[in-house]
């Protein structure tokens, strides 16, 4: 049984070879300059694919789709490096064929400064000494104390270190924990990225923490 697509193309060329007689005996070099074309155009596209399957223009058609291929010189030359190393033939379709190259590329080529590190810890503070032991650091730390102006009911003695007992917050330790953990996570999505910029965010927001604390006491 003769192949559909092989009678097609063959009613094609042969309507092509009909037109280029004509255009020829007419004297139209333009016409025969297009019918050519056309020609060659269809000899391409009936000409068996190296796997029986699908070719380059096929892969290629599909890897046009992603933004950067054509476009970043970087990825471009290493999605066709790797390419040639991959084998058409154990992939279905092109599609396949194109998704695995573009994750390979992908997996390869990170971009700029890479994923978060999972384990990174978001509070740590990133102007921190590494060389400097965290709990050395927070010996000298007061207590935590209660959301009061006045000294730790805990204190030992009425002279230990204690929050402010009046006037607004100057700093995070003058704060409650509840209101420093919620002034921190604040800064995290809204303070600029810069440091002198995340000092000026919690400063504003200690006043107003603080004032807020006040009405609520009725103060």
């Amino acid at each position: 049984m003769v192949d559909l697509n092989v009678m097609l193309v063959e009613h094609a060329r042969s309507g092509l070879n009909t037109q280029l007689e004509k255009a020829t005996t007419d004297g139209d070099f333009e016409a025969v300059k297009k019918i050519n074309a056309e020609l060659v155009k269809l000899e391409v596209a009936a000409a068996p694919k190296p796997n029986g399957k699908y070719g380059d223009a096929e892969i290629r058609a599909e890897l046009n789709k992603q933004a950067w291929f054509g476009t970043d010189p970087k990825k471009s030359a290493r999605a066709i490096e790797l390419g040639k190393s991959m084998d058409p033939q154990k992939f279905a379709t092109p599609a396949a064929f194109a998704e695995a190259l573009v994750k390979a590329v992908e997996d390869e080529i990170k971009p700029a400064g890479g994923a978060p590190d999972p384990d990174a810890d978001p509070d740590a503070d990133p102007d921190a000494d590494p060389d400097v032991d965290p709990a050395d650091k927070n010996k000298n730390k007061p207590a935590v104390r209660r959301a009061s102006d006045g000294p730790g009911d805990g204190d030992a003695t009425n002279t230990a270190v204690r929050r402010r007992a009046s006037g607004p917050w100057q700093k995070m330790s003058d704060a409650p924990a509840d209101i420093q953990k919620e002034i921190n996570r604040t800064a995290d999505k809204f303070a600029p990225k810069t440091k002198e910029g995340r000092e000026s965010y919690i400063a504003r927001a200690l006043q107003a923490q603080y004032s807020a604390a006040q009405l609520r006491k009725g103060k």
